[in-house]
């Protein structure tokens, strides 16, 4: 070995250790800067989701609101109608020749109805007179025998079914029965309709007493559901 090759090694072996350079800690300033990020990253997705929410309610199918159903009411008519208090209900049977007379209870003997369903109302004149109308539904068992008993009703001096005022289910001071007053009738498939309208204190002459029955009369079909 050479003199000079002996001399490094000794200076290498008699030269001090090397000490590592120290390691820099992560600044604070860092540390910040990382959370600064996350919270950034954070905020930018919860903006996301917020904005695509909007857009959904935005963009989703809407179910049109349902209109709110109106309360069915009675058909409006001329004159306005109360049930007479003497018959708060309807009166209901089957023996519908017995609550009749002349032809139309000879009818009904032999050819029965199903069922009879009477009731009273009241109403009053344009003069403040008080009318009583009865309303009878007779329902037959065909709708050929209803069509009979509606033509042979129609008919001068062939009887009829008796109104409630008539057949002692009501008293009324002045009237025996509904009777002279005004009359009308209608066919409903088996049902036949009869309607009679009196007052006991008369309109001025016998001609625009019945008219007025008859106006009456006419008017109060539309009781008939009534009756139930």
């Amino acid at each position: 070995m050479r003199p000079s090759e002996i001399g490094q090694l000794d200076a290498l072996l008699n030269s001090p250790p090397r000490t590592p350079p120290p390691r820099t800690p992560p600044s604070r300033g860092g540390v910040r800067d990382g959370s600064r990020s996350w919270l950034l990253r954070g905020l930018g997705l919860l903006g996301v989701a917020v904005v695509s929410g909007l857009v959904w309610l935005v963009v989703m199918p809407k179910d049109d609101p349902k209109p709110t159903p109106s309360p069915t009411s009675a058909p409006v008519g001329e004159f306005a109608f109360e049930r007479a208090p003497q018959v708060p209900e309807a009166l209901k049977d089957s023996q519908c020749a017995a609550h009749a007379y002349g032809e139309t209870k000879t009818f009904l003997t032999s050819t029965p109805c199903q069922q009879l369903t009477r009731g009273l109302f009241t109403t009053k004149t344009p003069d403040g007179r008080t009318v009583y109308t009865s309303v009878s539904v007779v329902r037959m068992k065909t709708i050929a025998d209803a069509n009979k008993l509606k033509d042979l009703t129609t008919r001068d001096g062939t009887g009829n079914v008796n109104d409630l005022v008539r057949d002692g289910a009501v008293q009324v001071p002045g009237l025996r029965s509904l009777g002279s007053g005004g009359f009308a009738a209608r066919q409903q498939d088996r049902d036949v309709i009869i309607i009679e309208s009196d007052a006991a204190q008369r309109s001025p002459t016998e001609e625009e007493h019945v008219a007025l029955m008859k106006r009456i009369s006419a008017d109060a079909f539309r009781l008939v559901p009534e009756l139930g």
